[in-house]
């Protein structure tokens, strides 16, 4: 089941994301703004440690983030506003290879913004 823990409360149930389709991904998921699954498949959990950021937990704890090429994309906002992922553990998700840090909104300015993410 996937969860969503905001900084400094314990992590709530969410209901479980809707299943996708997507046969040549290891993972996929379109995650709300608000931290939340809205549909995925091979994500374990997503966490918000602060604003604009999202850990992205990965089912499969066999994936190595340092051999991946993940993909994400901005949902449903205008072209100044911008998406960052960290092709290498990050400190805020824990140092955890399992897991990819999204940051979106703009430097000095960010903002939680709903995106799409692919693990090819």
């Amino acid at each position: 089941m996937a969860g969503v823990t905001w900084a400094g409360t314990a992590s709530a149930a969410a209901p479980t994301p809707t299943k996708v389709t997507a046969p040549y991904a290891q993972a996929a998921a379109v995650i709300n703004s608000d931290g939340s699954i809205n549909r995925a498949k091979g994500i374990a959990n997503v966490t918000k440690p602060a604003t604009g950021r999202y850990c992205v937990e990965l089912e499969d704890k066999d994936l190595d983030l340092t051999k991946l090429t993940p993909v994400a994309t901005l949902q449903y906002t205008s072209f100044e506003y911008g998406i960052r992922i960290s092709f290498w553990p990050h400190p805020e998700c824990g140092g955890r290879k399992d897991t990819i840090h999204v940051i979106t909104g703009m430097p000095n300015k960010w903002q939680d913004l709903a995106f799409s993410l692919v693990v090819p």
